[in-house]
C-alpha cells in the first residue's frame, strides 16, 4: 500500500501541474473566469490520472484500462471532485486568498478521499462473474 501510494501521490502531482497550467493558461489568456479554467484544468489532470493509475499504480488490482465500468465510477469520483474543488476554491476566495493559494487548498481538500476512493472502489477488480 505504501508503494501505491507513493505512486498515486507521483501520478497525483503530475496531474496537478497539468491541473493548474491548463487553468493559468485559461484565465491569463482571458478564455474562462478562474472558476470554470479551474474546472478544466481538473478535467485534463483526471484524465491524466486515470490512465497513469490504472496502468501503473493500481495495475496490480485494476480491471483493464477500458473497463467500462472502472471508466465510470472514475467519472464519478472525478464529478466529486469537480464540486469540491470548485466549492473549496470559492471558500478560498470568500476567505480573501489569493487565487493561487486557494487553488492549493483545494487541490489538498480533493486529494484526501481521491486516494481511498481509488483504491477502495475505483480501481478494484470485479468478482469473476459479476455484472
Amino acid at each position: 500500500m505504501i508503494a501505491q501510494l507513493l505512486s498515486f501521490l507521483g501520478v497525483g502531482l503530475l496531474a496537478t501541474v497539468l491541473q493548474y497550467a491548463v487553468t493559468a493558461g485559461l484565465v491569463l489568456a482571458q478564455l474562462l473566469p478562474l472558476l470554470a479554467a479551474s474546472t478544466v484544468g481538473s478535467l485534463a489532470g483526471a484524465v491524466l490520472s486515470y490512465w497513469v493509475n490504472a496502468r501503473r499504480t493500481f495495475a496490480d488490482q485494476s480491471s483493464p484500462v477500458r473497463d467500462r465500468r472502472q471508466q465510470l465510477r472514475f467519472a464519478a469520483m472525478v464529478a466529486l471532485g469537480c464540486g469540491l474543488n470548485a466549492a473549496y476554491l470559492k471558500l478560498g476566495l470568500v476567505l480573501g486568498l489569493h487565487p493561487v493559494a486557494a487553488q492549493m487548498m483545494a487541490t489538498v481538500g480533493v486529494l484526501a478521499g481521491n486516494f481511498s476512493v481509488s483504491r477502495l472502489w475505483v480501481y478494484r477488480r470485479s468478482p469473476p462473474g459479476s455484472t
